[in-house]
């Protein structure tokens, strides 16, 4: 086994590794990749393995688990836009507000995606913060993530995006 075979084995064991058998259906974990001052979240695992595998981006982990949109706990739909002239390579941006993601197109985003449902239960709050240099938001689900990259990282806080599991 190759060494970039053996690297995408193991992003996959530890995609898989966060998510049970027996919430696959309903739940959605939202992986969170970096790379060149962008952040990138999806549910998708292939989507995952290609932007790590071929793409740059170096996986950091789950940031929150969403839900799908027809599980008893659904709320708002959680968005994904993407401008690729935006940042140094691109941004996407998220957002669980419709009227929000509308109004972003005005600034060159694309809707991408419905990544998952956040969820009327109030397990985990979604923090967003932004880095105006670098054209990036960043989303978790750890107030002390949060709290560092406002603190240190450059980045402002901007408002919670819902809740997650």
């Amino acid at each position: 086994m190759n060494r970039k075979t053996k690297k995408v084995a193991l992003l996959l064991s530890a995609l898989l590794a966060t998510t049970s058998l027996s919430t696959l259906a309903a739940d959605k974990t939202l992986y969170r990749a970096y790379k060149h001052g962008n952040h990138f979240y999806t549910t998708n695992v292939t989507e995952m393995l290609n932007a790590t595998g071929s793409g740059g981006f170096t996986y950091q982990g789950p940031a929150v688990i969403l839900v799908s949109y027809d599980d008893n706990d659904a709320d708002k739909a959680f968005y994904r836009m993407h401008n690729p002239n935006a940042g140094p390579g691109g941004n996407h941006f998220y957002t669980s507000d419709t009227l929000e993601a509308l109004n972003i197109k005005s600034l060159g985003y694309e809707y991408e995606s419905t990544e998952g449902y956040t969820t009327r239960s109030q397990a985990k709050t979604i923090y967003r913060g932004y880095h105006s240099e670098l054209v990036n938001h960043f989303y978790t689900a750890d107030v002390v993530e949060m709290l560092n990259a406002t603190s240190t990282g450059g980045y402002v806080y901007q408002k919670e995006e819902g809740y997650g599991k």
